[in-house]
């Protein structure tokens, strides 16, 4: 069993890795004219997604 150490560990960070990037951090809703101008998500790995109401506009993922 000592031969697959090297790669359990290897999965086992990867795992936490995961977990963090799966935790959300914070939620920031913008409001403008009574509706919802756009939508900021953050996770506690550092990545950002920020969403938009207008359709024309394209989620963003931002690394911190």
């Amino acid at each position: 069993m000592t031969q697959y150490k090297d790669e359990v560990e290897k999965r086992r960070e990867e795992l936490k890795e995961e977990q963090l990037d799966n935790e959300v951090s914070f939620i920031e809703v913008v409001f403008k004219d009574g509706k919802w101008e756009r939508e900021t998500t953050g996770f506690k790995s550092g990545r950002r997604i920020v969403k938009y109401n207008d359709k024309r506009r394209k989620d963003t993922i931002e690394w911190l």
